[in-house]
């Protein structure tokens, strides 16, 4: 399998032209129509969550057709992971108390990903109780509904071993927007929202609701959902390189998977609706996806060149050591980005060049300076804009 393609600090990044069409979150689906599934599944096969020994199979199979797959798709643009599924149930469909269900109910839609091709990092998927196992997995696209709502779009990260390495390093991780490709356990991940301002929030289950950058959406028989993760709140590693990137092979594993409060199987035990939880779970085989980029005709390019100039706000902020600072251009000029501390010294310049139209990167490190407000400003013939940013160390 090939490899992630990774970018050098300190190297000025121009975002590629994607030729696919942007997929709409609206829970139409047409524009899902020409891509082929990547997985499809057999209905019937929906298991328990309980754990199982490598090797083995799921204590038990159960009727719950909530959350049984039965298609899977996958696709991407230059900035976002798209994700589809289909069911022979509802999904997202939980129960709610304030229906007058003794219990609320939970539901997850899920692609976990191995984004290193490297089985020895991240956790095998039976820890979790999914079945088939596969091993290797590091980062989640999620979406948790939960007392019969959508709940929270949110991004985990399974790279912590025990309590003790969680405990250590998930807090100082996120706060500078990385992760840690290593060893990890299924009981010990971090987990977050990301918000379009580059603030995010530290999230667990069962609320309360917070909905990010992650969109989803269902049809109205409940049968399709469709949700979207951008690359950028899948973070950084240590060195700088984007976690998701274009041109970038992935394994990616679908699940669906709720309590069960409103399954057949819990209706065959005489449970009345939302009394009491029978756990479900349905994950279809892997699959490697190869995220593309690719620039088209002259003349199809133009309709995705900006169309006016823009600083972005600086990402991960606040950030230690290192933060990533974007913006756009609609012709060629001449730029340049200059960072200054708190009494207007200038401690960096960036960029001080001619540039053609487009999206431009730059990781900014602030290693060698001390904690405190920033600003950075980028100067055109026509434009110009500053921005704060924090750095702690």
């Amino acid at each position: 399998m090939k490899k992630i393609t990774s970018f050098c600090l300190f190297i000025l990044i121009t975002t590629s032209i994607f030729s696919q069409d942007k997929i709409i979150i609206d829970g139409k689906f047409d524009d899902w129509i020409n891509i082929p599934a990547a997985i499809t599944d057999s209905s019937n096969n929906v298991h328990d969550t309980e754990g199982y020994v490598e090797g083995g199979i799921p204590a038990e199979f159960i009727e719950y057709s909530d959350v049984d797959i039965l298609e899977v798709k996958f696709a991407n643009d230059d900035s976002t992971l798209y994700g589809y599924m289909k069911a022979v149930g509802s999904i997202g469909r939980t129960s709610a108390d304030s229906l007058g269900h003794a219990k609320s109910g939970r539901y997850y839609f899920i692609f976990t990903i191995d984004v290193d091709n490297n089985d020895t990092t991240g956790y095998p998927l039976r820890e979790g109780g999914y079945y088939p196992d596969s091993k290797g997995y590091d980062m989640n696209m999620e979406v948790e509904f939960y007392n019969g709502a959508y709940n929270t779009g949110h991004y985990l990260n399974h790279e912590y071993i025990s309590e003790a390495d969680y405990n250590a390093n998930w807090e100082n991780d996120l706060a500078q927007g990385i992760v840690r490709l290593a060893p990890g356990t299924y009981d010990w991940y971090s987990q977050w929202v990301m918000f379009a301002d580059s603030t995010y929030v530290v999230v667990e289950d069962k609320g309360p609701v917070y909905q990010g950058i992650i969109e989803i959406a269902i049809s109205e028989d409940g049968h399709e959902a469709e949700m979207k993760a951008p690359f950028w709140g899948f973070l950084k590693s240590p060195e700088g390189n984007n976690i998701i990137d274009v041109n970038q092979t992935i394994i990616v594993s679908a699940s669906l998977e709720a309590s069960g409060e409103l399954s057949e199987e819990a209706a065959n035990l005489g449970y009345t609706a939302g009394s009491k939880s029978v756990w479900g779970s349905n994950t279809a085989e892997p699959f490697e996806y190869y995220i593309k980029s690719s620039i088209v005709s002259v003349e199809d390019e133009k309709k995705y060149l900006p169309e006016s100039y823009a600083l972005n706000q600086n990402y991960p902020n606040p950030f230690n050591p290192l933060t990533n600072i974007s913006f756009s251009i609609p012709k060629m000029t001449n730029v340049k980005v200059e960072v200054f501390n708190f009494l207007g010294e200038r401690v960096s310049e960036l960029i001080n060049k001619n540039l053609d139209a487009g999206v431009y990167s730059y990781n900014f490190d602030g290693k060698d300076l001390p904690s405190g407000i920033y600003f950075y400003r980028i100067i055109t013939p026509e434009f110009s804009e500053t921005k704060k940013m924090l750095l702690i160390k």
